[in-house]
């Protein structure tokens, strides 16, 4: 802000994607991997390239010499320097030339971290928070001035500092946003945080959903709501339509159990049952009909439309979509990924690239957590980043992932 003035920052990486034809390459030293690549890419197309990468000065941004890699990691994870590749031959979509891959947590709003700390007791505990925009900003000395420890006597009014700006604006009031941070003696202690981070960091938020959004990653939640949607519909009719059914399978034997006895009486006793059934099969309306148990000479019969239509209205078949397809036999052998963990070097790799899908054991080694905390991609993404060479992708398990096809190939040489 310059004499009462706030101007949104300007971003390298969008005004050169604004010229199109050029390949955009954002990166960070935090992920050695991802910014060595899209050089090498950016630098073997035959187009105009643009570089830029996050490097922390430990001068300017007031970090102690050997702080500069994690706080560039910080950077990364706290969405206040996104990576990005944007390659114009990628496709004719702009969501087909973005590449957000590399990024942690790429669904998230905010990856989330494990804090561990020790209770007044001694005891070790652990608590799992977002890594914000504020927890990167308060270890540079540069935003000092924007943190201070927290008051005594303002517990009612304090609030974290992510549930700070889920509130809307109207709703924060005199409301204390704050971190957490660890002291030296690895207790809890709260730094409260200014307006300014708070302005800072809905400003990257909104940077970060504008990428997904050109990116096609919030078309793809789209997409897989509807289909949520769609199935629950599905399953409402389908339960609706069996319902009637049964509802109907009741009346019928009622309607002409009734039907028959009406005949008799109208009949006479001297004639049989073989007659009436005759008589009804040239009867409209009274048509044999074969339903739980109804049956004509030992055979099911044929339901009438004419006796529906007295009983209830006619319902009309389930549509050929609602039949679900049995899953074994249309995705075929499913092979799980894996990790050869007691091989695993703690390098970070996979860990930095999904906290949520790759965790580390008690020794520190890593092991797939949850294999659909992300997509297919990530794993083969980070089978090709283990130095290791330990990852094993396995097959898709989502089957409607984007660009699955690339992905199977790349993923082959790992499995």
């Amino acid at each position: 802000a310059q004499h009462g003035k706030q101007e949104v920052r300007k971003e390298l990486s969008l005004i050169a994607i604004a010229h199109r034809g050029t390949f955009v390459h954002q990166s960070s030293q935090a992920s050695p991997s991802h910014m060595i690549a899209g050089i090498i890419k950016g630098l073997r197309s035959r187009r105009p390239a643009v570089f830029s990468i996050y490097t922390p000065c430990p001068v300017e941004h007031g970090l102690s010499d050997e702080w500069a890699p994690h706080a560039a990691k910080l950077a990364l994870e706290s969405r206040a320097f996104p990576l990005l590749t944007y390659d114009p031959d990628g496709g004719r979509a702009l969501a087909d030339c973005l590449d957000l891959m590399g990024n942690p947590a790429v669904d998230d709003r905010w990856p989330t971290y494990e804090l561990e700390h020790v209770d007044d007791e001694g005891e070790t505990q652990r608590m799992e928070l977002p890594l914000t925009i504020a927890d990167w900003a308060a270890t540079e000395t540069r935003f000092k001035k924007h943190f201070s420890p927290m008051r005594n006597g303002d517990e009612e009014a304090e609030i974290l500092f992510h549930e700070y700006l889920d509130l809307p604006v109207d709703e924060r009031g005199d409301r204390k946003p704050f971190v957490y941070t660890i002291d030296d003696q690895r207790k809890l202690a709260k730094l409260a945080v200014s307006p300014e981070i708070a302005e800072l960091a809905e400003e990257r938020l909104l940077f970060w959903s504008q990428l997904r959004e050109l990116g096609g990653l919030d078309v793809a939640d789209t997409e897989a709501d509807l289909e949520a949607e769609f199935s629950q519909r599905e399953a409402q009719l389908r339960s609706e339509y069996e319902a009637r059914i049964a509802e109907l399978q009741g009346q019928y034997p009622r309607v002409i159990a009734r039907r028959l006895a009406e005949g008799l009486l109208r009949g006479g006793g001297d004639r049989t049952v073989a007659d009436l059934l005759a008589t009804a099969e040239a009867t409209p309306g009274l048509e044999p009909i074969g339903l739980d148990g109804l049956f004509v000479d030992g055979k099911p019969a044929a339901a009438p439309a004419a006796v529906a239509q007295t009983a209830a209205p006619t319902v009309a078949p389930a549509p050929a979509a609602a039949v679900e397809p049995e899953e074994e036999e249309e995705e075929g052998l499913v092979i799980e990924p894996s990790i050869e963990t007691l091989r695993c070097t703690s390098c970070n790799e996979c860990t930095d690239l999904n906290a949520k899908m790759f965790a580390y054991d008690e020794n520190k080694q890593a092991y797939i957590k949850d294999p659909r905390a992300g997509k297919f991609a990530e794993l083969v993404m980070a089978a090709e980043r283990c130095p290791a060479d330990i990852i094993h992708p396995g097959t898709p398990l989502n089957s409607k992932e984007k660009d699955l096809d690339k992905w199977i190939a790349r993923a082959a040489p790992y499995n």
